[in-house]
């Protein structure tokens, strides 16, 4: 007897393979250090007082390089990152929120510095989703996804 299986479960059990193949490419290392050289010099202190606050921003920042990961084809036929970074401006912008939304709900100053903290997390989900695309479109390039 075999066992059938629908399309959309096969296409999301094939990109799960492509994002476990991709999440190799990371380190957690270096996603620390570009946490604490974005978000440190705004919020020292939060960060100090709850450490767990580093875990929500690798969480954000692992999501950044997934949704990289996943536009990096494009890249590979030729478009160019600006105009790829087009097509998922909007769940950018939403992780990039997300991320600033969270670390101000726990400073404890009554005027949390939310533009230097929004500009910060556009830079770090930026800076992830370029490295997401670039990693996507060498794996393409290469034939390994």
């Amino acid at each position: 007897m075999n066992v059938i299986t629908t399309l959309t479960e096969r296409r999301r059990e094939k990109q799960w393979n492509f994002e476990k193949k991709m999440l190799r490419h990371i380190s957690m290392k270096e996603m620390e250090k570009a946490i604490k050289e974005w978000m440190f010099p705004i919020l020292p202190f939060q960060f100090q007082a709850y450490p767990f606050l580093i875990d929500q921003c690798l969480d954000m920042t692992i999501d950044a390089y997934l949704l990289g990961t996943e536009f990096g084809r494009f890249g590979y036929y030729g478009e160019p990152a600006q105009e790829v970074r087009k097509r998922c401006e909007e769940e950018l912008t939403d992780l990039s929120h997300c991320l600033c939304a969270t670390l101000t709900g726990w400073s404890k100053e009554e005027r949390a510095p939310t533009e230097a903290l929004l500009a910060a997390s556009d830079m770090l989900i930026g800076t992830w989703w370029e490295k997401g695309f670039r990693e996507a479109s060498k794996a393409y390039k290469l034939r390994l996804h």
